[in-house]
């Protein structure tokens, strides 16, 4: 593939990879509870309990908790977001380093 080609699908994945960041962050905000005039909201996780984190740990053990907290953290857009920005970043520098170094 030639250098300018690369650079090309550099830029598009970057464009594209990082409105859809975007996009994915603006319109999937937590809704805060105050806006709703309620206090529940499905904002609580499993180890926001004492009893339950317990639970976790007794039956899976620490690794299990650390497992349910990284689902936890998966599960909000903010980091699906960052998972995808950081992703388009990573293929994009990826075709313009390749690139360039077809260039030399």
């Amino acid at each position: 593939m030639s250098p300018s080609r690369l650079n090309l699908v550099g830029v598009i994945v970057l464009v594209v990879g990082l409105s859809s960041a975007i996009l994915l962050y603006w319109r999937n905000r937590p809704a805060t509870s105050a806006a709703a005039g309620e206090w529940k909201d499905s904002t609580l996780s499993l180890t926001d309990s004492k009893a339950n984190t317990h639970d976790i740990e007794m039956y899976g053990g620490k690794l299990e908790v650390l497992m349910v907290q990284c689902l936890d953290w998966l599960h909000r857009p903010q980091s699906q977001a960052i998972l995808i920005a950081s992703t388009a970043t990573l293929v994009g520098l990826i075709c313009f380093l390749l690139a360039a170094r077809q260039r030399s």
